[in-house]
């Protein structure tokens, strides 16, 4: 008998080594495509940060200059999300309030002004969520609901919640333009108006025809031409210290209208010529009298959608002023004012408790826009592994978009085998190109994958095809 036991002892520990060689020979394959990828001629003078991950042991499968802090671009986007998720819950909502510092006489007067007070949500208004109405509608019927019939005094919006200010990091070419929007204590329709241009024959000038809103506080100059690329590329330029918007670059020639994005710095003035106009649609008369500043009652309160929702658009769509909205309220919760520098200092906080190292982490915004931005591979690695394990875990997750599906990703990696296998956040600006997120491979581990890369040096089509191959090879490992 003691014979047969040592045989088993000497079968069972054979079959350890095979089953530790093949995962080392896996690690190796793994380490094999990732040293492939980076020794790329177009990635020659470029920084590359890689991590591929085992997000249920923790086990580091393979790497490149996982330490080396570098720009992220959207991908940022992840650090923000996990972080409100974390700190304010998935079924928080922002609120917004209708107020008044006037009386309500019997006959349906409001003797005084009707005032809506901020408390930054991102969504009022917002294009990527659906209504039945127009907020604005919505209001001028709740209000109409109440009784109230005239108001003598005026429509204002109180915006102090927060103190709209561009980051000092932001490139003069991105603050102009609709991606470029800031929050504000009363944002309304994703703080954007649109400007509409008609074009003539390539080269020639173009004429600014309108804007939506009517009222956009602002100052155009249009050096705009018409072009023969069937693309817009078309900036608008000018910062929050002036109201002159210089637009210059292309737009398509021969056309009637053609529509140009910008980032609105006020939008309350919009918000108020609008709920102007839908008081008015309902029978609801404004006097515009000036009434004299009094203590004020609530007569509204509107909430926002979750915030899981809020945030599946925001990783979905990759929407910068949520994304900075989410770090200004994280900021709001933890420090008890709203601010960029409140934010920035509470999710460093946040991921520092969580053990992970915030010493070479350079944040300066929530969504990523600015090139100060600097964070290692490692680091998002970690913030995988952490958001894997976290009760918001679905919600993180399923906020991702999906290769092949949605979002983001929706025609990276179609009809191929990453279809519905990698979920993850993207970021792309000039140079710079990145991935985060989770991979099901072929035999149904599931991997953490972070790539980094700035300063690549060939086309951004090219890139893509580079991408598909290594996170194909890393599919079917």
């Amino acid at each position: 008998m003691r014979w047969m036991n040592k045989l088993l002892l000497v079968f069972i520990v054979s079959l350890l080594g095979i089953s530790c060689e093949a995962q080392k020979s896996r690690s190796n394959k793994l380490q094999t495509y990732v040293n492939e990828f980076v020794s790329d001629s177009c990635f020659y003078s470029a920084g590359i940060g890689i991590v591929v991950s085992d997000v249920k042991t923790g086990k580091n499968l393979a790497s490149n200059q996982a330490h080396l802090a570098l720009t992220p671009a959207s991908t940022q986007k992840l650090i923000t999300t996990a972080a409100a998720l974390e700190i304010l819950g998935s079924n928080y909502q922002f609120t917004t309030q209708i107020e008044t510092d006037g009386e309500l006489l019997k006959n349906g007067t409001l003797a005084g002004n009707l005032i809506v007070k901020g408390f930054g949500d991102p969504t009022l208004g917002s294009k990527y969520f659906e209504n039945e109405k127009p907020i604005e509608q919505l209001i001028a019927e709740k209000i109409k609901a109440l009784g109230i019939r005239k108001i003598q005094g005026k429509i204002l919006a109180d915006a102090s919640y927060i103190e709209a200010k561009i980051p000092a990091t932001w490139i003069w070419e991105d603050i102009g333009n609709y991606y470029g929007a800031i929050p504000n204590g009363l944002s309304f329709h994703d703080n954007m108006y649109s400007l509409f241009f008609s074009s003539g024959k390539a080269g020639t000038a173009t004429q600014l025809t309108k804007t939506e809103p009517q009222n956009t506080g602002l100052v155009f100059n249009n050096q705009v031409i018409s072009s023969a690329v069937n693309r817009d590329l078309a900036y608008i330029f000018g910062g929050n210290t002036s109201n002159q918007r210089r637009i210059e670059g292309s737009i398509p020639q021969n056309r009637a209208q053609f529509k140009v994005k910008g980032a609105l710095l006020q939008p309350k003035n919009s918000l108020i010529e609008s709920l102007n106009q839908s008081f008015l649609k309902v029978g609801i008369s404004i006097e515009n009298k000036v009434f004299p500043a009094k203590e004020r009652s609530l007569l509204l309160n509107l909430n926002s959608p979750k915030l899981k929702d809020i945030i599946t658009l925001t990783n979905q769509k990759s929407i910068n002023l949520f994304a900075d909205h989410l770090l200004f309220e994280i900021g709001a919760k933890e420090s008890g004012k709203a601010s960029w520098e409140n934010g920035i200092e509470a999710v460093k906080n946040f991921w520092n408790q969580k053990g992970l190292p915030t010493k070479y982490l350079s944040l300066y915004d929530g969504c990523g826009l600015s090139h100060f931005n600097a964070v290692s591979a490692d680091f998002f690695d970690q913030v995988l592994r952490i958001m894997y394990r976290s009760r918001y875990s679905n919600e993180f997750s399923s906020s991702l978009p999906v290769s092949g599906i949605s979002g983001t990703l929706k025609s990276f990696g179609r009809n191929s085998d990453l279809q519905g296998n990698w979920k993850a956040k993207t970021g792309s600006m000039t140079g710079v190109r990145t991935y985060c997120g989770y991979l099901t491979t072929k035999s149904g581990k599931e991997y953490g994958v972070t790539i980094l890369i700035n300063n690549y040096s060939c086309s951004s089509s090219a890139v893509n095809i580079k991408l598909l191959t290594l996170l194909n090879q890393l599919y079917n490992s």
